[in-house]
């Protein structure tokens, strides 16, 4: 039983790497992925960084 479980998991993955259309799903779910995290990186890194004031030594405050 073993051997027939194993054999068809064997089987069902190399016909799934063989298929363009599920490697090109899978492309396209890894670059949503990537794309969201990526943005939400620079969300945060530019919501921690505020933009620089210039300020004198002249002015009051």
């Amino acid at each position: 039983m073993d051997k027939l479980i194993t054999k068809q998991n064997g089987i069902w993955n190399d016909k799934l790497w063989l298929n363009p259309w599920d490697q090109g799903g899978l492309v396209v779910i890894i670059l949503f992925v990537t794309t969201v995290l990526f943005l939400i990186l620079f969300a945060i890194m530019f919501g921690l960084f505020s933009p620089f004031k210039n300020v004198s030594q002249f002015e009051e405050s």
